[in-house]
């Protein structure tokens, strides 16, 4: 056995006992080494197993005879000189004293890993029709490849410690075999043995769902300085390891400690001590999607047996990493390159497709930066981008054969001597901005292309406050020009940057360009100037001051021009400069919807300015460099602004609080002269913006941006400006005159005006009664776009801000057609039960909408048979954006405590959903709309729902219908 084969992230040979190695055994070859099984050509072949400890085993294989003798474990390897590729069936035998071990129909080629979660476990064809490829069977029954080789560890499992009694096996591709194997991984191994003609071995170890953590051995992680933290955690449960020792080091001291003071209190008969708690590091791994458990069951069993490299599809369980994620590619490379003891190991892995998955909308678009991030600074590796061949409402697409193919490019190119070929993506190069419009420059293009000639999609641009707009891109040879009408200074710059958003421009090979941002050297003093020239400026004001909170007395601002705002507040915004001690600068701005039309209470909230805010604020936008807060566009955030003390209690049922501690949902208490809140908050990411409390404490009171790290979130408690030699925040205003509001609105009014006449044509088809009626609002119902974090709803037609009067009657006309084609409509209307348009649509969280009440002289008509049609004294509807149960709260008649009907009660929390519309005189839900934000899988009904829930809940019957439109219209006063 040679000396390098014991190495630090295997078990000791104690350990590999308990694994099942016997005192004495015959001679073995490790399970990868079986029949029909592909050897790697052109490098050393490590060849093992186990015999009796001392005994000499010898291997032979083409002209090659090595011998080893076992080493005290039981274990031996030898290592075969580098190979020519052959599609000779041939024999490797191991033999010692007493028995030989023989393998059959050996050839020598290429070998591949092919690893990941579900989008590499997605087979060629099985019985699942939402997860195989779209024509594997065709593919399956054509698949007849003799020379490619494959082996699936299955079944899958996990393990605390390295094992390596997994049964393995290999087969020749054949139509009756290939179907349950990876597609990616098949479509990946067909083009290599395509273009090369040699024979190919394809090893699928992979597990949907999981994240790459377990994937990762222990010296990955060692490997990376960031992920330090894992690394300890790790070694820690290794037995031999310097982590190990030293935490069972101090835990013996410590409890050797404990038990002095332990038998010392019990023979004085006082109090015992507790004992020391368990060190976290020490215990066991509890499932698999801990770190290095699948590397110990399904990678362990081959390692090292000699491969090109790898390709991997993962990252949809890492979503919330971030930045991070790159660091963990970093590790499981590294980790790799060592374990399978190749230097030149290649690791080619699939940027993650477009998909929806709720909540921040630029997750997604974070861990394609990551992974391009970990492309560009790694030599063996490469990434093939698929952002044009995802499903939006489905995280597993279809087509695997354009992934397979990709990553085949890149190692034809690379690893094989196809330099001609053209295998990578576009990658930003270079930008600069010229009257307006961003210049780009790009690597790996000469011409660009777009799918179906479309215009270039996905492009936004902002200036220096960062409210990005979609922005145009004109084609210029290999460069791009893009920009804005909407933004004449831009400084900002990003494609793809939202998890939805599908590619459609490509470089002449094909390729498509991936997600990427410039948003490089902004500084705090760009900000505050590009707003102190487009905005108003209202306040400037030293945080560390604390003068002027007295009863009556107004703050000592530095610059107070509240009474000199004029027009309609459109917009506010918040700036803030804290300059450590150490001369560290942060800052942050965050911009809303106004919350009040009143300057003076945007400023501190004290008790003279009389503004008390706990309130949601809509449209927020964050921009900051410290690390960790949510930027770009938020959606509803919220503000809790206060002269008052306050408590944790989570009064106002604020979505994301927590009753324990001081967040985004604290509770106002007196005496109202207090301790005093000034926050912003991110609810939905349970994150604070910005925060500034106890405001009479001056240079002692509570400062900070983002979390507070370990204490309170909203830096209640913390007296942290004592941390800061200054800190200034500037508050700005976006005032519109009546005559540019005049000007905003109508050209608002131009734009609805070119739309409307193809949506009337559509209503008038099922409700031409409708026709007098203003038309408010047109959505799609299967979209379920708009809500991430309560943001406005995306609707195809609103009118809202721009209809005048108040409603006094509102109608909605849902028209459904289903996947047989069959259309069923309803058309309800009601006397108003609010005078507001921006509360008669879907009721999110933005919309202020929370109704659960009787409405008058319900009118009904529907071409669905079981729906009681005519007009009616009175119905009730049940609009409101949080989650609710079955209790008939309202003592609805004839609702149901026992199922979810016409009388339900609110949570007050969560985000569900319900936009209902019922009959209760009939005991009917005429309409039904719930779980807004899962878009295809919604509830959606007209009708009571047949058997189960009346009003549809969890009934994700939007899946039914291949189209789902609503229309809500108004009579105004």
């Amino acid at each position: 056995m040679t000396g390098t084969f014991r190495t630090r992230w295997m078990l000791p040979a104690a350990a590999v006992m308990l694994c099942g190695l016997a005192a004495e055994a015959k001679v073995e070859l490790a399970p990868v080494f079986a029949d029909n099984m592909v050897l790697q050509r052109e490098m050393p072949v490590p060849v093992w197993g186990k015999a009796d400890p001392g005994e000499e085993v010898t291997v032979k294989f083409a002209d090659q005879s090595v011998s080893a003798k076992a080493a005290d474990d039981g274990k031996w390897m030898v290592k075969l000189a580098p190979l020519s590729a052959s599609k000779e069936n041939r024999k490797l035998e191991a033999a010692g004293k007493d028995n030989a071990v023989t393998v059959n129909n050996v050839l020598v080629g290429e070998v591949w890993l092919c690893s990941g979660q579900s989008n590499m476990e997605m087979p060629l064809w099985g019985g699942n029709a939402r997860f195989r490829h779209y024509n594997g069977d065709k593919v399956a029954a054509e698949s007849n490849y003799p020379l490619i080789r494959i082996a699936q560890m299955r079944p899958y499992g996990w393990s605390q410690f390295p094992r390596d009694d997994f049964k393995m096996s290999w087969q020749p591709v054949r139509p009756d075999n290939i179907a349950p194997f990876s597609a990616a991984g098949f479509f990946f191994g067909r083009e290599l043995f395509k273009a090369l003609d040699i024979p190919i071995g394809l090893i699928s170890s992979h597990w949907g769902g999981t994240r790459i953590e377990p994937w990762t051995p222990p010296a990955g992680f060692e490997a990376v300085p960031e992920l330090a933290n894992i690394a300890r955690s790790v070694n820690a449960k290794l037995p031999g390891t310097k982590d190990y020792q030293e935490i069972n080091a101090k835990v013996v001291r410590d409890y050797q400690e404990w038990l002095a003071k332990y038998q010392d209190a019990a023979a004085k008969n006082q109090p015992v001590p507790q004992p020391p708690a368990f060190p976290p590091e020490l215990k066991p791994y509890e499932n698999h999607q801990q770190p290095t458990v699948l590397y110990n069951r399904m990678l362990y069993p081959f390692v090292p047996f000699a491969m090109r490299g790898a390709i991997w599809y993962q990252g949809e369980a890492n979503l919330g990493d971030g930045a991070l994620y790159e660091k963990k590619m970093e590790a499981l490379l590294k980790g790799w390159k060592q374990i399978f003891r190749n230097p030149d190991f290649k690791l080619y892995f699939a940027q993650l497709a477009p998909f929806n998955y709720g909540g921040d909308a630029t997750r997604l678009p974070r861990v394609w930066e990551a992974q391009q991030a970990f492309a560009d600074k790694t030599k063996d590796a490469g990434m093939a981008v698929i952002n044009d061949v995802g499903n939006i409402s489905d995280i597993h697409p279809a087509d695997k054969e354009t992934v397979g193919k990709r990553l085949a490019l890149l190692a034809l190119k690379r690893d094989y001597g196809k330099s001609d070929l053209k295998a990578d993506s576009p990658k930003l190069k270079s930008s600069r901005i010229e009257n307006g419009k961003f210049i780009l420059t790009f690597e790996n293009v000469e011409s660009w292309k777009t799918k179906d000639n479309k215009p270039v999609m996905n492009f936004e641009v902002a200036a220096a406050d960062g409210s990005y707009v979609p922005a145009k891109a004109e084609i210029r040879g290999a460069e791009l020009a893009v920009s804005s009408d909407q933004v004449q200074e831009p400084q900002l710059l990003r494609y793809m940057w939202k998890q939805t958003a599908e590619g459609n421009l490509f470089n002449e090979a094909g390729l498509p360009l991936g997600a990427f941002r410039i948003e490089n050297g902004l500084t705090f003093d760009d900000i505050l100037a590009y707003y102190k020239k487009n905005d108003q400026l209202v306040y400037e004001y030293n945080l560390k001051s604390g003068s002027g909170f007295g009863d009556k007395t107004k703050v000592n601002y530095t610059v107070d021009n509240s009474s000199k705002v004029a027009g309609k507040i459109q917009r506010v915004i918040y700036l803030a400069k804290l300059v450590a001690n150490d001369g560290t600068v942060s800052w942050m701005s965050a911009a809303m919807a106004p919350f009040t039309q009143n300057a003076a209470q945007l400023g501190v909230p004290v008790k003279s300015a009389g503004a008390t805010f706990q309130t949601i604020v809509r449209d927020l936008e964050v921009q900051t460099n410290v690390p960790g807060v949510q930027t770009g566009k938020i959606g509803d955030g919220n503000i809790e602004f206060w002269p008052n003390n306050y408590g944790p209690r989570n009064e106002k049922r604020i979505p994301g609080a927590d009753d324990r501690r001081y967040d985004c949902g604290d509770q106002i208490n007196q005496p109202q002269v207090g301790y005093g809140s000034m926050q912003i908050h991110n609810n939905r990411a349970r994150q604070t913006v910005f925060a500034y409390n106890n405001f009479s404490a001056g240079g002692n009171a509570d400062l900070g941006i983002g979390n507070c790290a370990g204490k309170e979130p909203d830096w209640t408690f913390s007296s942290s400006a004592r941390n800061y030699k200054e800190a200034t925040l500037y508050v700005f205003v976006k005032a519109a005159s009546p005559e540019e509001l005049a000007k905003l609105k109508a050209a608002r009014l131009a734009e609805l005006e070119k739309k409307e006449p193809a949506i009337r044509e559509e209503i008038r088809k099922v409700a031409p009664e409708t026709d007098a009626l203003k038309l408010v609002y047109a959505y799609n119902l299967k979209s379920g776009s708009g809500f991430s974090g309560g943001q406005r709803v995306n609707y195809e037609y609103d009118a809202s801000e721009v209809l005048d009067g108040k409603v006094r009657r509102v109608a909605y006309v849902a028209k459904l057609t289903g996947n047989d084609g069959k259309e069923s409509f309803v058309t309800v209307s009601m006397d108003a039960f609010t005078p507001e348009t921006a509360k008669i649509g879907v009721p999110t969280f933005s919309a202020g909408a929370v109704f659960q009440q009787k409405v008058a002289n319900l009118e009904v008509k529907s071409n669905v048979e079981s729906v009681k049609s005519g007009k009616f004294e009175k119905g009730n509807i049940e609009f409101w954006p949080h989650n609710y149960a079955q209790k008939n709260a309202k003592n609805i008649p004839g609702a149901s405590d026992a199922t979810f009907d016409f009388g339900d009660a609110r949570n007050n929390d969560g985000r569900y959903g319900s936009m209902q519309i019922h009959n209760f005189l009939e005991k009917q839900t005429v309409f039904a709309y719930n779980n807004f934000t899962t878009g295809g899988n919604a509830d959606l009904g007209i009708g009571n729902q047949p058997e189960k829930n009346p009003d549809w809940t969890f009934s994700g019957a939007a899946r039914n219908y291949k189209q789902a439109m609503l229309y809500v219209l108004a009579e105004m006063e």
